[in-house]
């Protein structure tokens, strides 16, 4: 049987995953992902259809999901 997660458990494991050099955040150090903002504004402009609704994601962190 699994054993339920604590509060903290989450930041416990990002807490190691820092200390031990974690590659997302080194990535970040040589990628200068908002020089793609522009680009990606431009090429996903969506004009509102009505009134309401979800904002779009972010068009960066869907850049560096799709690259990663």
């Amino acid at each position: 049987m699994a054993q339920q997660k604590g509060f903290f458990d989450e930041d416990f494991r990002l807490g190691k995953v820092s200390k031990q050099g974690d590659p997302l955040r080194k990535l970040d150090e040589y990628i200068d992902w908002e020089m793609f903002r522009p680009i990606l504004k431009k090429a996903f402009r969506k004009e509102a259809k009505g009134p309401g609704g979800r904002p779009p994601f972010d068009y960066v962190m869907m850049l560096k999901i799709l690259v990663l």
